[in-house]
């Protein structure tokens, strides 16, 4: 303990302290001089002896006295430096007869030590005053002295002197501890702040994300769980049931209407390991059900061990109203195209019977053949969101498709400034639906119209190998960006420098595209680079002979 208050160096020393110290010291003197008064003949001077403990307890006095929150800390040995002179002065003064009452200079000795001053400060204070009193009674009474008298008074100051030592050794590596400790409950408050504010950081950022988190040990059982999936689990929760567990939860497939099994349902999927990727599922019943899109990703410990996973929750039920409501406009919008374009087509079909001139003749067969690609289209679109799109393979003339394919783009391509070439082998035979083929080439080479620029071209390519026919339409046009080539195959998708462009078009013959492709098991990629061009390959596997 730390006399002087400073055990973890505050600025004060402590009074509580420095009074009960100072009154064992009192108490103790007190005792040996009472004692020292009982056998008074010993004694050099009694006046002495006894003015050392009135020295003590006016130290007392003030002690009580004094605001010690307002005096320095290294002012606080002062107080067993005077009791130690008070006690040397009476040890001086009881003589040879009475040497017991040097013992009480262990105390002061025991305080100066455990003082926040250095061990070589402390042995000085304490030796110098304690070979004083000890050789000021031979002093006195110099004509006593004899081999023992001058031994004897040696070994008290030593004992003091190694008693300040070990109390200033232990001290000293106690107040190392006490500051080592002092400074890891610094760094351990610290760190509970640091850790308080990241945990208030972390439940907020958790909170305000609009997706439903939560995270789930190896066991299954809930680790946190973020407001908005509160909401959610709440919402999919059956009438009078409070807390829900994941079997009992609303949960539904795509038809809205069929209960998942316990096993497919996301959470036991995602507590098994399993790593989700947007899985579609509809939870709730009547007008409060939601579409929620649920991924998850497995945690594992650093053994690699499984530890628990994380689960997200998108609420995507105005996204899917609104594919939905699309689907619908688009499949109105497509019936309604239907009764105009076969008028069309019926009088298209009644005027090129007539007797017309050639060159009107092959205009009127371009137009015909365009409408019949509109109404292609429209049953396309009609038979994509009905999912009924199919293709009928047979025996094709594929040279031939592709010459009539470059022959209808070439006045478009011609006005456009462009080169068009077909270099097909004119006698290509393969198993494709001629139809549905000669529409996919037609929006390929179309595409490579529309984003080309003057003075470009357009190249028009197949073959027939082990891997099954290939055909390639390549352009010299505006290109792809990297990050749009992952789209250009979706629904609608134009690209941003599409849009913003004078060039027509709504995102569907691409799609259109590779439905057809797909449909015949085969494959489309494509590779671009911006401002060179594109090269789009179509796959399409062939029979076995």
């Amino acid at each position: 303990m730390d006399l002087s208050g400073h055990a973890d160096r505050p600025r004060t020393p402590h009074r509580r302290s420095i009074l009960l110290s100072q009154t064992s010291t009192v108490i103790t003197l007190g005792l040996a001089v009472l004692l020292g008064l009982l056998d008074r003949p010993a004694l050099h001077s009694p006046t002495l002896f006894v003015t050392g403990l009135l020295i003590t307890v006016v130290v007392l006095a003030v002690c009580c006295i004094l605001p010690w929150s307002r005096v320095p800390g290294r002012y606080v040995i002062l107080v067993p430096l005077v009791n130690l002179l008070a006690v040397g002065m009476s040890r001086a003064s009881a003589g040879e007869g009475y040497v017991a009452v040097g013992l009480v200079a262990a105390l002061p000795v025991v305080w100066i030590a455990a003082s926040n001053v250095r061990m070589r400060t402390a042995v000085l204070l304490t030796a110098v005053p304690s070979f004083a009193m000890v050789w000021l009674s031979l002093v006195l009474d110099p004509y006593r002295i004899s081999f023992d008298q001058v031994v004897q008074p040696v070994m008290l100051p030593l004992m003091l002197i190694a008693l300040a030592l070990t109390i200033s050794a232990l001290t000293r590596d106690n107040r190392a501890r006490q500051e080592e400790l002092r400074v890891s409950r610094a760094e351990l408050r610290e760190s509970m702040v640091a850790g308080q504010q990241r945990e208030r950081l972390l439940s907020t950022v958790f909170d305000a994300v609009p997706v439903g988190l939560l995270a789930v040990d190896a066991e299954g059982d809930d680790l946190i769980m973020n407001a908005p999936q509160r909401s959610a689990h709440a919402a999919a929760a059956p009438p009078g049931i409070g807390d829900p567990d994941e079997t009992q939860l609303l949960i539904f497939g795509e038809d809205r209407v069929t209960p998942l099994p316990v096993e497919e349902r996301p959470v036991r999927r995602a507590v098994s390991g399993e790593d989700l990727e947007a899985l579609q599922v509809w939870v709730g019943t009547g007008r409060s059900q939601h579409a929620i899109a649920v991924s998850s990703r497995a945690m594992h410990d650093d053994a690699g061990a499984y530890a628990g996973t994380v689960v997200s929750f998108n609420d995507v039920t105005e996204l899917i109203l609104a594919l939905q409501a699309k689907d619908d406009f688009l499949s109105n919008v497509s019936h309604e195209f239907r009764t105009p374009l076969t008028s069309i087509l019926g009088y298209l079909d009644l005027t090129i019977e007539t007797d017309l001139p050639e060159q009107v003749l092959r205009n009127l067969q371009v137009v015909r053949r365009n409408v019949l690609r509109l109404e292609r289209l429209v049953e396309d679109l009609l038979a994509i969101n009905a999912g009924t799109f199919e293709v009928h393979p047979v025996v094709t003339d594929v040279g031939r498709l592709l010459q009539e394919a470059a022959a209808s783009a070439l006045p478009c391509a011609e006005r456009a400034g462009l080169h068009l070439r077909n270099r097909a082998p004119s006698c290509l035979t393969a198993v494709a639906d001629p139809v549905r083929l000669a529409q996919a080439v037609d929006n390929l080479v179309s595409n490579a119209t529309k984003y080309n620029r003057t003075g470009g071209s357009i190249t028009l390519d197949a073959c027939l190998d082990a891997e099954g026919l290939t055909v390639r339409v390549e352009d010299t046009g505006v290109g792809i960006e990297e990050e749009d080539l992952l789209h250009v195959f979706d629904r609608f998708f134009r690209s941003p420098s599409a849009r913003t462009s004078t060039v027509p078009g709504v995102g569907l013959g691409l799609l259109i595209t590779k439905s057809i492709v797909s449909e015949h098991g085969g494959s489309i990629t494509v590779t671009s680079t911006p401002g060179e061009g594109s090269r789009f390959t179509l796959q399409l596997p062939q029979p076995a002979d």
